[in-house]
């Protein structure tokens, strides 16, 4: 767990450092306000604890501007004020609790762990895996009643696993968690301490703890108290292989719907009839079967729609439309068939759980125009546990697949599928990346990058494109645009997140180069 400390008092604050490092918390000190809001924009802490009376920027101000610019962290002020009136007013400025010096290390403590505690989904005070228990408040690690010896570290892993047992942790999130900026190793670092980790749990007879996702990181694993049956292992495949198929047959209407347009293409096209209008519309929906059937088990579904998009795009007036009406027969006789999803799919993700489909709904705004809002003000910077994305597409399934995947890894999706809604939900959201689509209806995407890398308020953040194109000038017009980084669909979902994460890692990097050295 990470902390950071702002105060100015050296003494206190080495003291303090002193005993939150030997309860095994990563701890960074700021000794002024506006150095605590420097380090609370360049890291994501677990707990923030605050003097009142601080040098340039004071506590409750500072308080104040964080929970303004949605920090959701546990916020400790730990203050010598002890009135009545000191105590409303830090409460009110959105401190979580209040702490009046002199305190004892062991209350200081036992705040922390209550503060902490509030932020994790277990309502115990013990983290448990199955037969494995590790107790915060005497930093005790057992397994079936044997205690285990840990290294600090290999302490704060472990805490780190079982208060967030559905999440995937990178190695740069790892580090980011359990090292301050002073000491904060390379990724081989962490391998090394996973590795140790895992060998004091398998000698205990606490193996398979840590799973590895191969290429994004390591999360902790469904503990297992009973092997199962191999009799019980295909019925439950079985289970999961029918519900796929069960989904499938929920969105087999929507995407049949979009074929109506490409049937109404070709009768237009045999007829000479074809207006402009209604190829458009065509092109638009082979588009979005192109970029979704791939995630839903059709990967040839995918590559007959590109085919499709693209002899609509390209074909000349009086040309034969018999291709076109084999691509169209060939695509359906594809969706005849049963989905065959792979492991990183939608399908066998939504196999796995219940998931709500709806979108956000999009707020009324003004039009996106070529211009930036002449109310535009400077970017609200937000650090939370949670990332923020900001997600326009007008595919719902595209969005139903984000919305559905991205959480597990730490990453709060915000969808809308109207792209002028677009500034108010960055004023109202606060993103810390946006993905954008190109084709998109009332405005292309590319011009939306455009936009927003040419005003002043938003400039600066990451842009994913999530697109079927493949064109390479259309990839070379992202790039032009401001575009940081672009993912082919169908999407994988390693694919997707390893980006997501790469375009924060370089963004984190960057702003912390550019802040002032004094």
């Amino acid at each position: 767990m990470r902390i950071l400390l702002v105060d100015d008092d050296e003494l206190l604050t080495q003291a303090l450092t002193s005993f939150l490092t030997s309860q095994h918390y990563a701890v960074d000190v700021a000794t002024d306000g506006e150095a605590g809001w420097d380090y609370s924009q360049a890291a994501t802490y677990d707990l923030i604890v605050l003097d009142i009376s601080l040098p340039k920027l004071d506590g409750v101000r500072l308080c104040q501007k964080l929970r303004r610019h949605q920090c959701h962290s546990p916020i400790l002020l730990l203050t010598a004020k002890g009135d009545s009136s000191d105590k409303v007013m830090g409460l009110d400025a959105g401190a979580d609790d209040y702490l009046v010096k002199p305190c004892t290390t062991e209350e200081l403590s036992a705040r922390i762990r209550a503060l902490l505690r509030r932020q994790s989904p277990s309502v115990t005070s013990l983290l448990e895996w199955g037969h494995l228990c590790l107790n915060p408040g005497a930093c005790e690690v057992t397994y079936q009643g044997q205690s285990l010896t840990l290294s600090p570290k290999e302490y704060g892993l472990l805490e780190l696993f079982l208060r967030n047992p559905q999440r995937v942790f990178s190695s740069s999130i790892i580090l980011e968690h359990l090292w301050g900026f002073e000491n904060a190793p390379g990724e081989e670092t962490i391998r090394t301490h996973i590795k140790r980790l895992r060998q004091k749990l398998k000698a205990v007879g606490a193996a398979d703890v840590i799973d590895t996702v191969y290429g994004m990181g390591y999360r902790l694993s469904a503990p297992v108290e009973v092997a199962p049956s191999p009799t019980i292992a295909p019925s439950v495949a079985d289970e999961a292989r029918a519900a796929a198929i069960a989904l499938w047959d929920q969105f087999k209407p929507p995407m049949l719907e979009r074929m109506k347009s490409l049937d109404q293409a070709i009768v237009a096209w045999s007829t000479g009839d074809l207006s402009d209008q209604l190829r458009q519309t065509a092109i638009g929906d082979a588009h979005k079967l192109a970029g979704s059937l791939g995630m839903f088990g059709f990967p040839e579904g995918s590559r007959l729609g590109q085919a499709i998009e693209h002899w609509l795009e390209t074909a000349t007036d009086g040309a034969a439309v018999d291709p076109l009406q084999a691509l169209v027969v060939a695509l359906y006789r594809e969706l005849e068939h049963p989905p065959q999803p792979s492991k990183n799919d939608l399908l066998t993700a939504l196999s796995e759980e219940n998931v709500d489909f709806r979108t956000t709904p999009d707020p009324s705004s003004t039009p996106l125009t070529t211009e930036t809002p002449q109310t535009e003000q400077e970017p609200k910077p937000s650090r939370s546990s949670e990332i923020k994305v900001l997600v326009v597409d007008d595919d719902a399934l595209v969005l139903a697949t984000l919305q559905q995947c991205l959480p597990r890894w730490g990453i709060c999706p915000i969808t809308l599928s109207n792209p002028l809604s677009l500034w108010d939900a960055l004023e109202r959201e606060n993103p810390d990346l946006l993905i954008l689509d190109i084709d998109m209806p009332h405005i292309n995407g590319i011009e939306v990058c455009r936009v927003i890398r040419n005003g002043n308020a938003w400039n600066g953040l990451p842009i994913l494109f999530l697109t079927a194109h493949r064109d390479p000038e259309i990839i070379l017009q992202l790039y032009s645009a401001g575009a940081d980084d672009y993912v082919a669909k169908p999407f994988t979902e390693p694919e997707v997140v390893t980006r997501i994460f790469n375009r924060l890692e370089r963004n984190r990097l960057l702003q912390h180069w550019r802040r002032p050295t004094s």
